[in-house]
């Protein structure tokens, strides 16, 4: 297990997160004593997401009926 102090940690986290491989860790130290872990996750997978675009075409294929934003902010805002 590799081991960094927590100052070059905080300086170089980017490029910590880019050394690590998949399922490895990283102790992170204060005065040459271990306070935390960092583990790169088993699976390097993207997470999938839904298709929100193809949800609200299916949704309102018909076009919106609704009011617009600017329409709804300016009923709540009121005069000002």
């Amino acid at each position: 297990m590799k081991t960094i102090s927590i100052m070059r940690a905080q300086h170089n986290l980017s490029e910590v997160l880019r050394s690590l491989g998949p399922g490895e860790r990283v102790a992170i130290t204060r005065n040459k004593k271990v306070v935390a872990e960092l583990v790169a996750p088993r699976s390097q997978d993207r997470p999938v997401f839904p298709d929100f675009a193809a949800r609200a075409r299916a949704t309102w294929s018909d076009g919106w009926k609704g009011s617009s934003t600017d329409e709804l902010l300016d009923a709540a805002r009121g005069e000002r």
